[in-house]
């Protein structure tokens, strides 16, 4: 038994028309040795429905139903984490699909390379087409860069396309909102990874036409939780905040100035730290 176990971990929450194909393509996986997660957020519609009657096609498959009143994303990825048993852990949103080798391809990525951060390409898939998109080719020696072009829209902080060990999770901070949530994941992932490693395959299928998602919300919210999200990483997080304050807080004082200015006086530190910024904006 040299397969290590993976834990496939999807959050539900209002997808009645995605979950079939999502769960079909998870697990039909070929990778032999997979747990899978299936979260349901306290979701108001029929997804758990659908979701039992495709289990039925499944039978012998290692699945774990979690059920919890509905919270947001990131807490439902953190309650998957927390039944998780795996040694590597994979994250597919419930309205996406994967390709059927996508486990078995990042497993032997990562024990090709010894990495316990393996990121790959995907699609984006559109009404009409399918456009591939990857991210650019990051080491450890270079995880820096990578963590700091999160936060200016210059890399990818999505975490369904990163694979990780389990132990890059014990003790993560879970954000409360679901606007950036991926990316303050992925900064603390991306930090504790002692090595990175890219599979140049696209394994996932990103659909960009679920008008229901939560990134369809009004622009000022979003941009609102984005900051606080931002925010709470740098008052709770841990030595990884220290590599990307400056990036982080200029980031969340621009959200705020434009969104919502009440969060300088919720979390004093932002006005503080961002003088040049506010100056120029004229505040």
């Amino acid at each position: 038994m040299n397969d290590p176990l993976v834990s496939l971990i999807v959050p539900i929450y209002g997808v009645e028309s995605y979950i079939e194909q999502c769960a079909r393509s998870v697990l039909e996986q070929t990778y032999p040795r997979m747990e899978f997660i299936f979260v349901n957020d306290g979701t108001l519609d029929a997804s758990m429905e659908v979701l039992a009657r495709v289990l039925e096609d499944y039978p012998g498959k290692c699945v774990k139903i979690v059920n919890k009143e509905n919270a947001g994303l990131p807490l439902a990825r953190k309650s998957g984490l927390e039944v998780a048993t795996g040694e590597y852990v994979m994250h597919v949103d419930a309205d996406d699909w994967i390709e059927s080798d996508a486990a078995a391809r990042l497993v032997e990525k990562a024990l090709e390379t010894g990495a316990d951060l393996v990121y790959c390409d995907f699609w984006k898939e559109y009404a009409n087409r399918s456009k591939l998109d990857h991210e650019r080719l990051y080491t450890v020696e270079t995880k820096a860069r990578w963590m700091k072009r999160l936060y200016d829209d210059g890399a990818y902080g999505y975490v369904w396309c990163k694979f990780a060990k389990r132990s890059l999770y014990e003790g993560i901070f879970a954000p409360r909102f679901n606007m950036h949530e991926d990316i303050i994941f992925s900064t603390q992932l991306i930090f504790r990874a002692t090595k990175i490693a890219q599979l140049s395959v696209p394994l996932i299928h990103y659909r960009r036409t679920n008008y229901s998602s939560a990134t369809r919300v009004g622009r000022a919210k979003r941009r609102t939780q984005s900051a606080r999200n931002i925010l709470d990483l740098v008052a709770n997080g841990g030595p990884e905040v220290a590599v990307v304050r400056r990036e982080m807080i200029k980031k969340a004082a621009w959200n705020a100035f434009r969104y919502d200015r009440s969060l300088f006086v919720e979390y004093p530190f932002l006005k503080e730290e961002a003088p040049t910024l506010l100056k120029l904006l004229g505040v």
